[in-house]
């Protein structure tokens, strides 16, 4: 075996030969297919972070336009709830007032019949009265009494009940 420590140059060239056209082979079939593929796939990735930023704003955008509208629906639910108390409220205002109204006039009805009812006793009461009072007139006078004079003693009679029994 022989060491030479000058190497040879003919063996030096082959190598550097040989290193430099392995070297633009990898170059043109693995380095751009893989620099392409890398430049492609970064591009890819800046596209999807854009899209999914544009996404996260717009989705954002839509939970406050939720928010915004469910408050309004919360708010506009309250009016709601509190019309519909006011309109129970004045129902039953309205549902009162008729009853009274109607047991007021009932009652107005009841003491018109009251009174009628009394009108009707007392007059039944002095038309028995004025009958029996000249009843006993005749059986009294034994004799027959002109119209006349029937009629002075019924409205005497009748004066005299009235002033004591009133």
């Amino acid at each position: 075996m022989e060491i030479f420590v000058v190497p040879d140059i003919w063996n030096l060239l082959a190598q550097w030969g040989a290193t430099l056209i392995l070297f633009l082979v990898i170059r043109h079939f693995v380095y751009e297919p893989v620099n392409n593929f890398l430049t492609k796939r970064q591009e890819t990735i800046a596209s999807d972070l854009e899209e999914a930023k544009s996404s996260r704003l717009e989705a954002e955008n839509l939970k406050t336009d939720y928010e915004k509208k469910l408050g309004e629906a919360k708010e506009e639910g309250a009016k709601i709830i509190e019309k519909s108390r006011e309109r129970g409220r004045q129902l039953e205002k309205v549902a009162a007032d008729d009853a009274k109204s109607r047991a007021d006039s009932m009652l107005e009805k009841a003491k018109a019949d009251i009174e009628r009812e009394k009108a009707k006793a007392r007059r039944e009461v002095q038309d028995e009265t004025s009958d029996l009072a000249v009843l006993i007139a005749e059986k009294l006078l034994k004799d027959n009494i002109d119209a006349e004079h029937q009629e002075e003693l019924v409205d005497g009679l009748i004066d005299d009940l009235e002033n004591n029994h009133v």
